[in-house]
């Protein structure tokens, strides 16, 4: 979900603010002129360190071709953050707003240089403005069908522009970084929450093998408990079994001494009956 350029718009004319923003606009202008002469400033250090001959701060005609680009690729990146701080402190019509700090910037520059030419020493504080990138004389502006200065006047519009459309999207991907849920405190609050909801699986877990391992310890142990009572009553068997046996032989041995006396009664008793037979026989 993404805050559209129309949704902005709207919410400053809810705020009641209007559509452009000047104070943004100078905000823009003023840090464009700053930045370009920080970085003029340490250009003209490094190329005087490189070669002696060689001067940043002079009109588009005296600057040859490779200091041209260099001084268009400064007004580039200056009047970028200009348009940047424009667009993102308006909120609302980038585009417009970057406009706004190319045009104020040079309306700037030549009011004050004409202001400068009508009271005097015009000279030096053309010379000071001409430090900020952008002509201060009709002559200048002549020159700018040079290298130098095509470059550096595409620069200032393309830097211009193109910063405040940046400064603008900015809020966009505020707004989104907002409502989405992987960023931000709703994010840090859900990743804690999937800790927790991690760590508590991961304690449930160790808990239900916990117990597991000790239901399957306890099957062992009863596996273990029948195996012995099994062997137990192999064994009473096998003691029941020798016992009966044994019995059965002690049983058998006395029914065979029993049986050897009645057998002797009962031979005498033939032989006594033999020898009282009438026939006179004996046996």
């Amino acid at each position: 979900m993404r805050e559209t350029a129309r949704e902005r718009r709207e919410l400053a004319r809810d705020a009641g603010f209007g559509g452009f923003s000047l104070t943004s606009v100078l905000a823009g202008v003023l840090v464009a002129y700053g930045a370009f002469a920080i970085l003029l400033g340490l250009a003209a250090s490094i190329a005087g360190a490189i070669s002696d001959d060689t001067d940043l701060s002079t009109g588009w005609e005296e600057l040859g071709t490779g200091a041209g680009l260099v001084v268009a690729g400064l007004i580039l990146l200056s009047y970028l953050f200009g348009g940047y701080v424009a667009g993102r402190m308006a909120r609302r019509n980038g585009l417009a707003h970057g406009a706004g700090v190319l045009i104020l910037g040079v309306l700037i520059v030549g009011g004050v240089a004409a202001l400068a030419r009508s009271s005097g020493g015009a000279d030096n504080v053309a010379e000071n403005l001409r430090s900020l990138g952008i002509p201060t004389t009709a002559d200048e502006y002549g020159d700018a069908g040079t290298v130098a200065g095509i470059a550096s006047l595409l620069a200032l519009v393309i830097g211009s522009l193109l910063g405040g459309v940046l400064g603008e999207r900015w809020h966009a991907r505020l707004f989104a970084r907002a409502v989405d849920p992987t960023v931000g405190a709703q994010a840090a609050a859900a990743r804690q929450a999937e800790e927790a909801r991690t760590q508590a699986n991961l304690a449930l877990a160790r808990s239900e093998g916990r117990v597991r391992a000790h239901e399957l310890e306890r099957d062992r142990d009863r596996d273990r408990t029948i195996q012995q009572e099994q062997v137990l009553d192999d064994e009473r068997d096998r003691r029941n079994g020798l016992d009966q046996e044994r019995e059965r032989e002690i049983t058998a041995r006395t029914g065979d001494d029993r049986t050897r006396p009645e057998v002797a009664d009962r031979q005498q008793v033939r032989g006594v009956t033999r020898r009282r037979s009438p026939f006179g026989r004996t046996g």
